[in-house]
């Protein structure tokens, strides 16, 4: 593990205000001990980055700092320590929003540097004595969450079907293949695929591909910004793209950040040794309908629109991270325009079964089993705050991370904090993936991959996207919630899109409630059985109702932005839906003037014939999967409409969304 040692300092005076005893509080009772299991988050049991400290400092000593009166707060804290080396803000830079960072209480976290033969243990110990100190965090590891090897894209894998047959709405050669996207039910992908196993996307780009105003952070490995289908998907600091090397031209505390930073190796030479941040970055915004490579959610129409990707660095070559360095990324993708967190890390789910577990830390002494991550979860909390809302229609940023892939009853930590969103995964089968975690946490489901088997080939039933770009495949297959993650962080980019074309301005508890209703119901296809997964049997009815509240669906999501409510039609089968619920109990007796097919929407569903109503009932039967909107046009007062020539009733309209699918709920999609 890398080292890392923060050498800006202070002089540190020399009597003595802490104890210097080097005892912990493993069945230690004195007041040093004491005072150590007060303060401390965690233990230094686990693995920890040595060489710093994070402490939260009480009010007065953070306002000496603030004053620069550093010398006399180093006094207070480190009389007779010569260890020490440093003593400085925790946060690389200071927050641009102090007012949110204050509130929330990030100014008062520094980080104490110290001899490198110095355990982290014996510091904490000395520290823990002293009365300023509030509480004292390990600077502990988090982890991507790891879906595999990465397999390659071959054409040779797949017989495809004849791409006009499929009626794509997008010219990317690598479209058919990505059943995410658009699932027909082919059994290329696999052989229990099921037509409907995707995110409802086709139909949702005739209203917005993305805007580019909304900003998706990916906080993964770095982000290949030379992939063909991300080089215009990026966002880019003008500032320091048109700046002077060497230079932090836009004063915003990172020199040539032009795609984002790298805070992994504290520079802004993004690095992708690993494809997987270029992976979860082209699910969220490929640019569409370029003809080249992969479609994406959020990519755009081919018209210059679609999302951007701002690259912050957490991780490189598969190494792990620490709180410090996640802290630092969420702080500077709040302050430099980012929507959106994208984070396909953190720690394994069941290992904290609390919020406090994740925050203070669970054990003491030789049984800790998770050290708390404080700091993280206030750097977080300022991502999200509504003040640092970077799309003001969505009311605040939203943090949205991969649920876990080690098949617990538990999400992973930081996604199950209630203010984040937590994303299950699963197949072209709608089945839930075997490596996914469910129950308490999640919140939704979207495609993950898997790894089922047709004709020996696993790859189709994974994720295609985006992969190196100086490699012969520039796209690879992968799969796990990592995978599942992008999907609805790019779900949430269109929706935020649509907001803004449309006008729409929600607070953040209303739209987060909209996307996480969006959805498929898929439990209606779990059976209790079982799925084979990496060869091993596992059983499908522990996952039965902890997936989330159903699978992600992004036409119903704009829908739901618009304000139109949306009905779930089966396919190729004569449905009704009575219209009490839109034009009240008296529906049955009015008078109605005809249903109009908006946006194309006759195509979109198949219609053979323009729906018909009966006694207040609406009548139709759509030939194919799709979605569309209906104007119903009624007469309110008598059976004409009133004019100039006679007296009658006023023109009256409601519209609906028709999402027509293999499957249908009984209780008319909403769930």
């Amino acid at each position: 593990m890398k080292k890392i040692f923060f050498l800006t300092g202070i002089l540190l005076l020399s009597a003595a205000c802490v104890n210097s005893s080097e005892s912990m509080f493993d069945g230690d009772n004195s007041g040093t001990g004491q005072a150590l299991k007060e303060k401390l988050v965690g233990y230094a049991g686990s693995e920890i980055i040595e060489g710093g400290l994070l402490v939260k400092i009480d009010d007065r000593t953070a306002e000496m700092m603030e004053k620069g009166d550093s010398a006399e707060a180093a006094a207070l804290l480190f009389k007779g320590n010569t260890s020490v080396t440093s003593f400085s803000p925790a946060l690389s830079v200071q927050p641009a929003n102090m007012k949110v960072a204050r509130e929330i209480g990030l100014d008062r976290w520094y980080m104490v540097g110290f001899d490198s033969d110095m355990p982290a243990r014996k510091i904490a110990s000395q520290l823990a004595s002293c009365p300023q100190v509030k509480s004292i965090q390990y600077n502990s590891v988090m982890e991507r969450i790891d879906d595999g090897e990465t397999s390659p894209y071959e054409p040779a894998i797949m017989t495809r079907a004849a791409t006009a047959a499929e009626d794509l709405p997008f010219d990317d050669p690598l479209l058919p293949d990505q059943w995410n996207l658009i699932n027909n039910g082919d059994i290329r992908f696999c052989a229990n695929a099921r037509a409907g196993a995707d995110i409802n996307v086709k139909d949702a780009w005739k209203l917005t591909g993305g805007d580019p105003q909304v900003i998706v952070a990916v906080f993964d490995e770095g982000v290949n910004y030379l992939n063909p289908d991300l080089k215009n998907a990026m966002w880019i600091n003008e500032a320091e793209k048109n700046g002077t090397p060497g230079t932090d031209d836009d004063n915003n505390g990172y020199i040539d950040d032009t795609y984002g930073y790298n805070f992994f190796d504290k520079k802004a030479v993004i690095t992708w040794k690993l494809e997987h941040g270029t992976h979860v970055a082209g699910t969220v915004a490929a640019t569409n309908n370029n003809g080249i490579g992969v479609s994406s959610v959020a990519g755009g129409t081919g018209n210059g629109d679609g999302v951007r990707i701002m690259s912050c660095q957490l991780f490189s070559n598969g190494t792990k991270t620490d709180n410090k360095t996640v802290a630092d990324a969420f702080i500077y993708a709040a302050d430099n325009g980012a929507s959106i967190a994208q984070c396909s890390y953190g720690i394994n789910g069941g290992v904290a079964t609390s919020d406090r577990e994740f925050v203070e830390g669970i054990g003491s002494g030789a049984n800790i089993t998770l050290m708390g991550a404080p700091f993280e979860y206030d750097a977080i909390q300022y991502f999200i705050h509504p003040d640092n809302a970077n799309c003001k229609a969505a009311g605040r940023n939203l943090a949205i991370f991969a649920a876990g892939n080690n098949s617990s009853l538990y999400s992973s930590y930081p996604g199950a904090l209630p203010f984040c969103i937590s994303v299950t995964g699963f197949g072209p089968d709608f089945l839930p993936g075997g490596y996914s975690n469910y129950g308490p946490g999640c919140n939704i489901a979207a495609p993950g991959g898997d790894k089922l088997l047709y004709n020996n080939d696993p790859e189709p039933c994974m994720i295609l996207s985006t992969g190196d770009a100086s490699q012969k495949n520039k796209y690879v297959y992968l799969h796990g919630t990592s995978m599942a993650c992008p999907h609805v962080s790019g779900v949430a980019a269109l929706g935020m899109s649509y907001a803004i074309k449309i006008g729409k301005s929600f607070t953040g508890d209303e739209f987060q409630n909209l996307l996480l209703t969006s959805v498929q119901n898929m439990d209606q296809f779990n059976d209790g059985g079982t799925k084979v997964y990496l060869g091993s049997p596992f059983d499908l009815e522990r996952y039965k109702g902890k997936t989330g509240t159903g699978a992600i669906d992004a036409y119903r999501f704009l829908m739901a932005i618009e304000g139109t409510p949306a009905e779930i039609v089966k396919t190729k089968e004569k449905q009704t839906i009575d219209l009490k619920k839109y034009f009240g109990d008296g529906a049955e007796g009015l008078t109605y003037l005809g249903v109009e097919c908006l946006d194309g929407a006759s195509s979109s569903l198949g219609l053979d014939s323009t729906p018909s109503i009966r006694n207040g009932v609406l009548e139709i039967t759509c030939g194919k999967i799709g979605s569309g909107k209906l104007k119903i046009k009624a007469i309110a007062g008598g059976d004409n409409l009133g004019g100039w020539d006679a007296t009658g009733g006023t023109e009256i309209y409601r519209e609906i969304s028709i999402l027509s699918r293999p499957f249908a709920s009984s209780n008319g999609g909403w769930f």
